[in-house]
């Protein structure tokens, strides 16, 4: 991938998270980018191939993020801190008609990404979850499986439901009760006290 459809694709992103992708136009991409129509049709074929690049494009970014090398020598509590975080950025100007959009004017890509995207949350879930079984924070006694569906099934629920009157809750506090719920439902005490280690280690960084 070249480093200005990189470029195109992050940015693209960015505008499509916070303002939805129907309301956003190629002449939009294009300024956001400081570039000109015909450069960026040089990238891209149309808008079609450009939402579905950028769709991928987040599975092609996990494999580096939290889930990538820089978590080998951390713990499982630690990693799901990680994830939890980059959650937060993700969500803070995270607009949900991006969802509704994909869903209603891209069906077919819609389908494709929400399949690849429960593979892949499953197997880190599951990767994360056996991992601190051995390491004595989370229990024996649940089934690894069925957790990491339920738990892919609250975090696609956050992003369709309308449960929650608007301005009710922001989504960054709902997400944080998910994870707090999911970490104290499978945690041993060795793997509660480690979470308040790295709440409070959390919050001492968002103070400074």
């Amino acid at each position: 991938m070249s480093t200005k459809l990189k470029e195109i694709l992050n940015q693209s992103c960015k505008m499509f998270a916070k303002y939805g992708i129907k309301s956003v136009s190629m002449d939009d991409i294009a300024k956001s980018c400081g570039m000109s129509k015909k450069t960026l049709y040089e990238q891209v074929v149309d808008k079609n191939d450009l939402v579905e690049q950028v769709v991928f494009a987040e599975f092609e970014d996990g494999k580096t993020g939290p889930h990538g090398a820089d978590i080998k020598n951390k713990n499982a509590i630690e990693t799901l801190f990680l994830v939890y975080k980059g959650a937060m950025e993700f969500f803070k100007d995270y607009n949900f008609s991006m969802e509704f959009d994909l869903k209603k004017y891209y069906p077919g890509l819609y389908k494709k990404a929400r399949k690849e995207r429960r593979k892949r949350f499953y197997d880190k879930m599951h990767e994360n979850m056996t991992k601190g079984r051995i390491e004595g924070f989370f229990r024996e006694d649940f089934n690894i499986d069925i957790v990491a569906k339920i738990h892919i099934i609250k975090i696609e629920t956050l992003l369709e439901t309308d449960i929650f009157e608007k301005d009710e809750y922001s989504t960054i506090d709902i997400f944080k009760e998910i994870f707090l719920y999911h970490v104290h439902g499978i945690a041993t005490p060795k793997g509660l006290e480690e979470l308040q280690f790295r709440i409070k280690e959390y919050e001492q960084q968002q103070n400074q």
